[in-house]
């Protein structure tokens, strides 16, 4: 068994979170591992849900409780955790495609030097239902192309070794970018190798009826969460001020709320937040 994988959970709607279950349990092969890490929830079908996982007495899922907080807290609580030498990510609203864990075994397998490997994805609807064709994963790319765009997208699957090296993923960081963009440009910078899957392994849920880092967390938020990122890692004044004019020409104008004031006037004028901005994939 090489790969566990980690599903951060808060507060998660129940049916996106059996969704996500039910896409590992049905994986094609049987050895996988599960942790689930919650991350302090309250909301009571939550909880539920991970009550019915203790009625499936399968001794590959564990549920535990994140010893941090955010999903960078959590990821690094799942990691730390593992017993597997790499593990992959699965939001709780996310979904797995069938062959995933053995297309990563296979792959591991012919390139077990390889510290990072991420595959192509797809986005889907509340329903599953296709938003987007099978958007590739990027077979190339350097350290400095970091600072123009995320080039490594979901699925997400690293060598835990590798990722303890550098101290995990950065807990200082967790609403918006920490889990994916940052870190995988920790792992470039520390020297550490790649390798993309052309395989769909990984499906995007965009969803706006339940809560989703990138609709619902306030504009004002991500934005003060990408700066923090570009100075950690060397941008000038100017390089931020261009990308963020960039992504909020783009994929920051799907935000739902501009700040938490905006919040709590959407909220109390009954704002339909399904009609928020998509991206177009």
């Amino acid at each position: 068994m090489f790969v566990t994988i980690l599903m951060p959970c808060k507060n998660a709607k129940a049916s996106f979170f059996r969704a996500a279950i039910d896409s590992v349990l049905t994986q094609s092969i049987s050895s996988w591992n599960l942790i689930i890490i919650d991350d302090h929830s309250t909301a009571t079908e939550t909880l539920v849900v991970q009550d019915e996982l203790s009625e499936l007495a399968d001794e590959r899922i564990v549920v535990c409780k994140n010893l941090s907080n955010l999903i960078t807290g959590a990821l690094n609580t799942g990691m730390r955790q593992s017993k597997t030498p790499y593990v992959c990510a699965l939001h709780s609203d996310d979904l797995l495609d069938r062959n995933a864990i053995e297309t990563l075994d296979r792959t591991i397998l012919r390139y077990p030097d390889t510290d990072y490997f991420h595959s192509s994805r797809i986005h889907i609807d509340e329903d599953g239902q296709p938003l987007s064709g099978v958007l590739r994963a990027r077979e190339s790319f350097t350290v400095s192309d970091f600072k123009q765009v995320g080039p490594v997208k979901p699925l997400h699957c690293w060598k835990v070794q590798s990722a303890l090296a550098i101290g995990g993923m950065d807990e200082s960081l967790g609403l918006h970018g920490a889990d994916d963009y940052d870190f995988s440009w920790c792992m470039a910078e520390a020297g550490y190798s790649f390798k993309a899957i052309s395989e769909c392994l990984y499906y995007v849920r965009d969803h706006r009826e339940h809560y989703r880092l990138t609709t619902h967390v306030p504009l004002d938020t991500q934005i003060r969460e990408l700066e923090k990122i570009w100075k950690k890692h060397g941008l000038t004044m100017q390089e931020i001020e261009e990308q963020l004019q960039r992504r909020k020409e783009g994929y920051l104008r799907q935000a739902l709320y501009l700040n938490e004031q905006d919040r709590e006037r959407k909220e109390k004028e009954r704002y339909d937040i399904r009609q928020g901005w998509r991206e177009e994939y």
